[in-house]
């Protein structure tokens, strides 16, 4: 079922253009597959001290508090993105597309719009009249600004439309593949959105994300989330070591029902072998890591607050 973008969202924005004509802007995979072994560890203030000495001591501290579990994946994967991770980067991307590939996000999108098309209306009926008098300096602004707001909200009406208009494309493609991506994708950003919401997010006096350690490390497990789930990559073997000494192995079942399995039996020995070893020498870092910790926390101690 197509969606006409002309008329989708009919209505939200006709009272508004008609307060001044405003010209609409509409805002504008290498593939190989890979065996790769991810290994993941995870791992204030006072007179007189040194503020560096003070900012490496909180950074120290929730490195401690990340490392209590080491979490060791291996995945066969179809796609290893070249492009460097940037977290300020990420999370722009990842709001728009919780915004626009959602269907929640796309129905918030549109109660804004409608909330904006109404305060716009109103904006409008009370600008200053046009007449043979010259407009003062602050009414002449006043009337500026109002077409740069107008112009602000004709783009983002024009990329509602649009995602809108791929967004139900996608949800009722006749394709069952198309249709399966489009639900593990949507399923992604949901569940991504969730755990934003689960998140500290300080931003500074213009509105942006203030990325600290903490917050990298939070959009990276993310980021590493949404780059699995976007790429169709599958976890086959997952080893976690936690310091009170539990260790858990999962493995999936294709693994050990070779006569059902569609993965040759040289390749499922392959991905045990670099499991161990990825498991090996991730465990040796973390060792050296917690030890490392404990010897600056030890270091520090003469340094600590009285």
């Amino acid at each position: 079922m197509q969606v006409d973008r002309a008329t989708s969202n009919k209505g939200i924005a006709e009272d508004t253009t008609n307060q001044i004509k405003s010209r609409r802007e509409q805002p504008a995979k290498q593939s190989a597959s890979d065996l790769v072994v991810v290994t993941k560890a995870a791992a204030k203030d006072s007179e007189g001290q040194s503020t560096s000495l003070n900012n490496f001591r909180e950074t120290l501290k929730d490195v401690l508090e990340e490392i209590t579990s080491l979490e060791v994946n291996t995945m066969i994967v179809g796609n290893i993105p070249m492009k460097k991770f940037d977290a300020k980067e990420f999370y722009q991307d990842l709001s728009n597309n919780i915004k626009y590939k959602t269907e929640e996000g796309l129905q918030n999108v549109k109660e804004s719009l409608l909330e904006r098309s109404t305060q716009l209306k109103q904006k409008g009926f009370s600008l200053p009249q046009q007449t043979s008098t010259p407009l003062l300096p602050k009414e002449a602004a006043v009337i500026e600004q109002y077409r740069a707001e107008l112009t602000r909200y004709n783009q983002d009406l024009e990329v509602y439309k649009e995602s809108e208009f791929i967004f139900n494309e996608r949800k009722n493609s006749l394709d069952p593949q198309e249709k399966a991506k489009f639900i593990a994708e949507e399923s992604c950003y949901i569940e991504m959105s969730r755990q934003l919401m689960k998140l500290d997010i300080k931003t500074d006096a213009d509105g942006e994300v203030i990325v600290d350690a903490q917050m990298i490390r939070y959009f990276r497990k993310l980021w590493e989330f949404e780059q699995s789930v976007l790429n169709g990559d599958r976890i086959y073997a997952q080893t976690k070591f936690h310091l009170d000494g539990d260790l858990t192995n999962r493995f999936i079942e294709d693994l050990f029902t070779l006569n059902k399995s569609k993965i040759d039996p040289k390749m499922t020995q392959l991905i045990f072998d670099l499991h161990r070893q990825g498991v090996e020498n991730a465990q040796k870092q973390w060792s050296g890591l917690i030890e490392t910790c404990v010897n600056l926390v030890k270091s520090l101690m003469p340094f600590r607050s009285k």
